[in-house]
């Protein structure tokens, strides 16, 4: 490296000297001898020529190499939301509307007297359809009226997540659309993917600097890659086929989370010396 910078050096030098020799020649032939002109023009032209081995030297000490990594931790979700339906039938759209509402009402009756806060209960989806004969004519004779409500329940302890499940069926939900998790861990739980990736770049860029026989410099930059909100957002569902499970309390408990995998990447830049 000192050799290579030292051969630069020279030639960057050579150059310089050549710049000068030539303009002193040129201006020479144009001015006479010890003239402001010449002068001022013989600092111009120094002046570029040392900006270009300043320029030369700089380009070989910016050595750098970049490198990509993840950091992981793991951690036990310890939240669940949770998606029923309350679906209802009925010969006209408004007995099928008052219907659901009853029911409706009782489900949020159960869930906040299991100490679900209001704010943490959300219609997702309200539908209103008619219901066809399909068996007989041409499918367009109407016999009666189907209402939907879709409830999303968040901020569940996964303790209680089987009893809000039988609960809520035995309410009046009847409509089974999975389960979320979460944990409120999250932001601390980022925090250390993050540590984690940043020494596995360390890490990484070791290898390459030895590699090519070099040592490894000060970190130059450091950007953050796609950040995996799944555990902060309640994205990771479970779905259930049908409310026919958690009728039974028993199997209904068991709500089982398994481990989060919270992720993050980094990509750092270090010097080479």
């Amino acid at each position: 490296m000192k050799t290579s910078i030292s051969n630069q050096h020279k030639a960057a030098s050579a150059v310089l000297a050549a710049i000068v020799c030539a303009s002193a020649m040129s201006i020479s032939g144009c001015t006479s001898a010890g003239s402001p002109s010449e002068k001022s023009s013989i600092t111009t032209t120094v002046a570029q020529a040392q900006e270009t081995v300043s320029s030369s030297t700089a380009v070989s000490s910016q050595d750098t190499v970049t490198v990509s990594a993840k950091g992981s931790t793991r951690a036990v979700p310890d939240r669940a939301e949770l998606h029923f339906g309350i679906r209802t039938q009925a010969e006209t759209a408004e007995k099928a509307q008052q219907s659901n509402s009853t029911n409706v009402d009782a489900v949020v009756e159960v869930l906040t007297q299991n100490g679900i806060k209001e704010e943490d209960i959300q219609t997702t989806l309200y539908d209103v359809s008619p219901q066809y004969d399909w068996n007989t004519g041409d499918g367009t004779n109407v016999v009666g009226y189907s209402a939907l409500s879709n409830l999303s329940v968040k901020n569940v302890s996964i303790d209680d997540a089987g009893k809000l499940i039988t609960d809520c069926t035995e309410a009046g939900a009847n409509e089974f659309n999975g389960i979320s998790y979460s944990s409120t861990q999250y932001d601390t739980l980022y925090a250390e993917a993050l540590k984690n990736a940043v020494a596995e770049a360390e890490a990484k860029a070791k290898l390459l600097a030895e590699a090519a026989g070099k040592d490894l410099g000060d970190v130059k930059a450091i950007v953050e890659g796609y950040q995996d909100m799944t555990y902060a957002n309640s994205n990771q569902k479970v779905y259930a086929s049908g409310m026919g499970a958690a009728e039974d309390s028993s199997s209904a408990a068991n709500i089982l989370p398994g481990q989060a995998e919270i992720t993050a990447v980094v990509t750092v830049t270090y010097s080479l010396q």
